[in-house]
C-alpha cells in the first residue's frame, strides 16, 4: 500500500475545500432563485384569485340586483279588458261600429273631488293634452273600474301603446251597456286638454287621433295596472 505524504494530504484538503465551497454556492444560488421567481408566482396567484373573487361578487350582485327588479315588475299587477269593434247604442238598440275615435275633455270642467286633484296637478304638453309623469290625462267608461290617479295604457291597432292615466270618469248614463264607450261619441278614451292651449284644429274637429299620425288608430285594448299616482 502506497504511503500518503504530505503533498498528498494538502491536495486532499484543498480539493475538500473546493466541494465545500461549491456547494455552499449552489445552495445560495438555489435560494435566490427560489426567493426571487417563486414569490412573484405566489403574488401573482393571489391577485388572480381576488380578481376572480370580484367577478363573482359583480356576477352576484347583478343578479340581486336583477331579481329585485323582476320583484317590483311583479308587484305591479295589471288587467288587459279587449275594446270590441261595435256596441249596442242604449238608446236606439242599433250596433253601432267603433272606428277608433279619440275625443276630448276639457280639464276646466274637472273640479270635483279626487279627479279635480289630479288635474290641478298635471300640466299640458306643446299641443295642449294635459300630462302628469309623462302620461296622458283620459277620461274612461266605470267598466275599468279605476280610480283617478290610476295608470293605464292604450294599446292600439297598429301596436301603439300610448302611456295614459285616469283623469276623469265618464257618467254611466252617458255609455253603452257595458260602460266603456260614449254612445254619442262613438268614443272609449276622452284626452283630457287645456282649453287655453291645445291645438286648434284638434279643438275645432274635438279629435285627439289629430295629435300625431300614430294615434289614427283604433284601441285594440286597455291595460289597467295596480298602481295610483
Amino acid at each position: 500500500m502506497k504511503r500518503l505524504d504530505t503533498n498528498d494530504i494538502r491536495s486532499g484538503r484543498l480539493a475538500c475545500s473546493l466541494i465545500l465551497i461549491t456547494s455552499i454556492l449552489l445552495i445560495r444560488y438555489c435560494h435566490c432563485y427560489i426567493r426571487s421567481y417563486a414569490m412573484p408566482l405566489e403574488a401573482a396567484e393571489a391577485q388572480m384569485l381576488e380578481e376572480v373573487n370580484e367577478v363573482q361578487m359583480s356576477e352576484k350582485t347583478n343578479d340581486e340586483a336583477q331579481k329585485a327588479v323582476e320583484e317590483i315588475v311583479e308587484e305591479v299587477e295589471k288587467i288587459t279588458y279587449d275594446i270590441p269593434s261595435s256596441f249596442v247604442h242604449p238608446v236606439t238598440g242599433k250596433t253601432v261600429s267603433y272606428k277608433g275615435g279619440k275625443t276630448i275633455e276639457r280639464t276646466g270642467k274637472i273640479t270635483y273631488g279626487d279627479a279635480g286633484d289630479i288635474n290641478r296637478m298635471a300640466s299640458p304638453d306643446q299641443d295642449g293634452f294635459m300630462k302628469l309623469d309623462n302620461r296622458y290625462l283620459i277620461a274612461v267608461g266605470s267598466r275599468f273600474d279605476t280610480v283617478p290617479g290610476q295608470y293605464m295604457d292604450l294599446v292600439l291597432e297598429n301596436g301603439v301603446v300610448i302611456p295614459c292615466i285616469m283623469g276623469d270618469l265618464k257618467a254611466d248614463q252617458d255609455t253603452d251597456s257595458t260602460n266603456t264607450f260614449t254612445y254619442h261619441s262613438r268614443c272609449c278614451s276622452e284626452f283630457i286638454i287645456d282649453e287655453d292651449s291645445i291645438r286648434t284644429d284638434i279643438y275645432e274637429r274635438g279629435n285627439a287621433s289629430l295629435k300625431t299620425s300614430l294615434w289614427d288608430s283604433p284601441v285594440m285594448s286597455v291595460i289597467v295596472y295596480d298602481k295610483i299616482y
